[in-house]
């Protein structure tokens, strides 16, 4: 009987041993820290949109995927230039229209 009370105590002091050398090497699942801002992608994002030239667009790498905050900003950019080409298109349509009936 108390051959199989010190196997039960040895038994949970192993596990508390391997849990705590595990946890050590292993880490415990932290988040990682947030990744510091690059503005230099961003300008260089913000500059190929606007050449048009959407090949040269590049994004940091993170983990999973890309940094959304790059991704959205050139997203948020890309719908912002075409808003503009749209609007443009409208006013040459509103001209041409004047210029037929005028």
């Amino acid at each position: 009987m108390l051959t199989w009370i010190i196997m039960i105590i040895v038994l949970i002091a192993l596990i508390v041993i391997f849990t705590w050398v595990f946890a050590k090497l292993f880490g415990r699942g932290e988040q990682t820290q947030p990744l510091p801002e690059n503005n230099e992608i961003v300008e260089h994002n913000r500059q190929a949109v606007g050449e048009g030239n959407i090949d040269k667009i590049m994004f940091d790498t993170v983990i999973r995927g890309y940094r959304q905050d790059q991704v959205d900003d050139v997203i948020e950019h890309l719908k912002w230039q075409v808003d503009s080409l749209n609007a443009q298109l409208e006013q040459a349509h509103l001209r041409a229209k004047t210029f037929e009936t005028g």
